[in-house]
């Protein structure tokens, strides 16, 4: 064991390398600095650190940083990361940025109703992530299994909301950050009365996903369940364009009369009950209204245009409804 004097010498010579760090630390001039993002990799090492940040001009002294955490002992425990230094920062500043862990982060809003192939987009817009390995972890039989992700993609489990992403976090990470919220905010009830109803979690998720790209009326959500759940019980099929548009990925174009007779397993005007998974990633407004439909026995509904809907229980009725919007719209 070390002595006592040696552990008193060795804290004073620590102290010493640190003073002399103190008094030799130099911040960049103010003049002419600009902003500066410098990304430190996972593993680098303390001289590494203190080139990259050297190669950016943040850091004037590279020496003195090595110094610096050599004195403190902290070279192993400074932060990987993206950061951004809007002032002329002195060695100590950095050092202290660094060994906190404060990396930039970026806010990143993914709405209700969008799709995974909308989320990589979003997030390479970011430069958050490569769409194709976003993509690829999302369907990853692995991570999905990890993460209790019942479907063949992470579809329709992506929570919709405004998160907060830093550039060293992988396409995984993001996933698992995502999913996992959609965990802690649905409640298990819900999946255990979905299973009451003889519905999946999965199955009770692709039927929120249907209303969220059916409607933008959150009052209109469980009129649209009573429907799927009504054609389901009869064995109609569920004729829903959005299944179709997903099936296809014809996202922002209109949809046509061939595309409704191009086969797909999302095609609900060609196949029968529900299609195999989600089409969007839905708010908790419309995996409640899921949940729970509200009590008609509407079979049909048609767009007025506005966003809303009229709903009707019979075909006849469904066609006066339909020609009268035609009608109507064709008098603008």
């Amino acid at each position: 064991m070390l002595s006592q004097r040696f552990k008193t010498l060795l804290v004073l010579l620590q102290a010493a390398v640190v003073g002399l760090a103190f008094l030799l630390m130099d911040a960049p001039s103010g003049n002419g600095w600009r902003k500066a993002k410098v990304y430190i990799p996972k593993g680098s090492a303390g001289s590494e650190v203190a080139r990259l940040l050297a190669a950016k001009n943040v850091l004037l002294h590279p020496d003195v940083f090595r110094l610096l955490i050599l004195g403190t002992g902290t070279g192993k425990k400074l932060k990987y990361g993206e950061y951004a230094f809007s002032d002329p920062p002195s060695a100590v500043e950095i050092w202290w940025k660094l060994y906190r862990g404060d990396v930039l982060r970026y806010q990143v809003t993914i709405p209700e109703g969008s799709n995974i192939y909308d989320v990589a987009e979003i997030l390479r817009n970011k430069e958050l992530a490569d769409p194709e390995k976003f993509l690829e972890a999302a369907s990853s039989p692995e991570v999905l299994g990890r993460l209790g992700v019942p479907g063949a993609t992470a579809e329709g489990f992506l929570f919709p909301e405004t998160y907060q992403f830093e550039k060293a976090m992988s396409p995984v990470e993001i996933l698992e950050t995502m999913v996992r919220l959609f965990r802690r905010r649905v409640p298990t009830e819900w999946e255990s009365r979905a299973r009451q109803d003889g519905f999946s979690l999965l199955q009770l998720v692709t039927i929120a996903s249907i209303i969220e790209k059916e409607t933008g009326v959150k009052e209109e959500g469980p009129l649209v369940s009573a429907v799927i759940r009504n054609r389901l019980a009869l064995g109609m099929p569920l004729q829903m364009d959005p299944t179709v548009i997903y099936g296809l990925r014809l996202f922002g174009t209109e949809i046509t009369k061939k595309d409704l007779q191009t086969p797909s397993p999302y095609n609900t005007y060609l196949n029968r009950g529900l299609p195999p998974g989600p089409i969007a990633n839905p708010g908790i407004a419309s995996i409640r209204a899921a949940l729970f439909p509200a009590g008609t026995d509407y079979l049909f509904f048609v767009s007025r245009n506005d966003g809303s809907h009229t709903f009707s229980r019979t075909l006849q009725e469904h066609n006066q409804g339909v020609a009268y919007l035609r009608k109507d719209k064709s008098a603008d």
